[in-house]
This record gives structure tokens, C-alpha cells and sequence, in this order.
């Protein structure tokens, strides 16, 4: 019998989510409105300041209106700005601004400790089992 609750791809997509609510109440907790979908382009910023609005749709495996919706809300907020590319000037660079810096760095500690919590109670070797096994699925995709 075929059970949605059962298949791999709902406790996958149910894991996933839980955890983005986790994080997101992690970060109102600390007086920021910032969502999971926010902190992954600030983060892979802070990491890869100025790099294609199109790598970080790439990287963060997020189509191209999520990914500009995320940025439109993220330069509103003031923590990212947009520059043309010199030579290609339907390319978008993207940059933290000093507000954008402040906020990943008061959010990293936060995010580390929530990331540590996930892990807690789950040994190394199985986690690098989990690694393996979610890039075989991956994979196999």
C-alpha cells in the first residue's frame, strides 16, 4: 500500500521544512525578520561577495523569479545591492551592504549553535552516512 507519510520524499520535504521554521523563529528571537530562503543568500554572500545574481540561483538550486524575488526583498531591507556588469549589462552583481554585513555577522553565532542542535545526538560516522546517502539520492535524481 502506498502511504505519502511513508515515502521518502515527504520525510525529506517535511524535515526541510521544520528545520526552516526552526530557523526562522531562531532568528525573530534574536529581533530579526530574516527567512531561511534570506539567510542562505546572505550567507553564501558573505562567503562569495559579488558573484552572479545567476550563481547564486545556481548554487542555492532556486529558479530565477524565487531567487529575484529574494534579492527584491533583500535590497529593500538595505543588506544587498545590485550592480550592473561592465561588460554584460543584463548581468547583476551582487554585493552585501554594511547593514547586510552587521546582519550576517550577528546572525552566523545563532545559525551555528541551531546547526549544532540538528546534529545533536547523532555521531559522526552517521552523519557522514547521512552525507553519502543524501548525495546518492541526489545522484539518482
Amino acid at each position: 500500500m502506498y502511504r505519502i507519510e511513508e515515502t521518502l520524499d515527504h520525510l525529506i520535504s517535511t524535515t526541510v521544512q521544520n528545520i526552516k521554521n526552526a530557523l526562522f523563529r531562531e532568528f525573530k528571537a534574536k529581533n530579526h525578520n530574516i527567512t531561511p530562503e534570506q539567510w542562505s543568500v546572505l550567507a553564501k554572500l558573505h562567503h562569495e561577495d559579488g558573484i552572479y545574481q545567476k550563481q547564486i540561483a545556481d548554487s542555492l538550486v532556486k529558479d530565477k523569479p524565487t531567487t529575484t524575488r529574494i534579492l527584491d526583498l533583500l535590497e529593500k531591507k538595505n543588506f544587498i545591492i545590485r550592480i550592473c556588469d561592465d561588460k554584460d549589462r543584463r548581468k547583476f552583481r551582487v554585493y552585501l551592504t554594511q547593514d547586510g554585513k552587521n546582519t550576517v555577522n550577528e546572525l552566523i553565532p545563532a545559525a551555528i549553535e541551531f546547526h549544532n542542535r540538528l546534529k545533536s545526538g547523532i555521531s559522526s560516522e552517521e552523519l557522514e552516512n547521512f552525507y553519502e546517502i543524501l548525495k546518492k539520492i541526489n545522484k539518482n535524481i
